[in-house]
């Protein structure tokens, strides 16, 4: 299964549509389009796909996503059997606003630069995250010549902001554009981590779902995501367990095995690496956090 391209439907008498999506977990699956995107993550844990970069998101996740640009929200097996929604407000829109390419006038020169760097994908942090969705809420009730000038400011605060971090890596190549053998491969090896990270996953078997053997396919990966495997699993199996560590009668050892992991020192040495404290002071920060 290859990245499915979705279709804008968008209604004629708008140029670009927002909405605020609150459901018990993200139901689009990996996708691409033409249109260029803002996510906003407002409520939600889980695992962020974006070209050929893999990492956690939490409740303050926002990025740019260019167009043609394969992206996935995965959030963790357990938010669609708890009380957790996921909430997200999600802008799209084109560079030709029927017929206007108001981009390429010259005074939104440094947006056109930005949307030229969203082909891999911007994540948007601190400062500029919160503007963001602040204007973002008011763009949801906007009407008539506000909404243009509301979206060209969000673009604005972005193209002049340095809170942006490039995700996707230079090898990724657009859906478009891209081989589609080479999709359907590595969709099949997303598809198979996702639906298996809380089990035991080996690299025969990954590699055998590639078609490939277990050397080239240990260095395809490395090449295209920049991590190992075995790397990416981890940090989808530690992002499970930080939210796991959340509830008040998690056991800490419970959790390490809940997560897929064999041994607890493995665990536990896995989790400081990727978040720099260990699992039990993680729990107690979080604890305090919250009173």
């Amino acid at each position: 299964m290859k990245p499915i391209l979705i279709r804008n439907t968008s209604s004629p008498n708008l140029s670009f549509t927002i909405e605020e999506r609150i459901k018990p977990h993200f139901s689009v699956p990996y996708h691409f389009h033409n249109e260029y995107e803002l996510t906003a993550i407002l409520k939600g844990r889980g695992s962020r796909f974006v070209g050929n970069h893999i990492s956690s998101f939490d409740n303050s996740d926002m990025v740019l996503i260019g167009k043609n640009l394969p992206h996935h929200w995965h959030n963790d097996k357990t938010a669609s059997h708890s009380n957790e929604e996921v909430k997200a407000i999600i802008l799209k829109f084109d560079a030709d606003f029927n017929g206007v390419r108001l981009f390429d006038l010259p005074e939104n020169y440094q947006i056109q630069k930005v949307l030229e760097k969203a082909s891999s994908g911007l994540r948007i942090v601190g400062e500029t995250f919160n503007k963001l969705v602040s204007l973002m809420q008011s763009l949801l009730t906007a009407k008539g010549p506000d909404r243009i000038s509301l979206l060209l400011k969000i673009l604005y605060e972005i193209a002049i902001s340095d809170n942006l971090e490039v995700l996707s890596n230079q090898n990724h190549i657009p859906a478009s554009k891209g081989n589609d053998y080479d999709n359907d491969r590595m969709n099949r090896v997303y598809v198979y981590i996702m639906n298996n990270y809380l089990e035991e996953i080996s690299l025969s078997k990954v590699a055998e779902i590639a078609c490939m053997n277990e050397a080239a396919f240990c260095k395809y990966f490395k090449k295209r995501y920049n991590k190992t495997l075995m790397q990416v699993i981890n940090e989808i199996r530690i992002n499970y367990a930080c939210k796991e560590l959340l509830k008040d009668d998690a056991n800490i050892t419970e959790v390490c095995y809940q997560s897929g992991f064999n041994t607890f020192s493995n665990f536990a040495k896995t989790f400081k690496k990727i978040t720099g404290t260990n699992p039990r002071e993680y729990k107690m920060k979080i604890k305090k956090l919250e009173k």
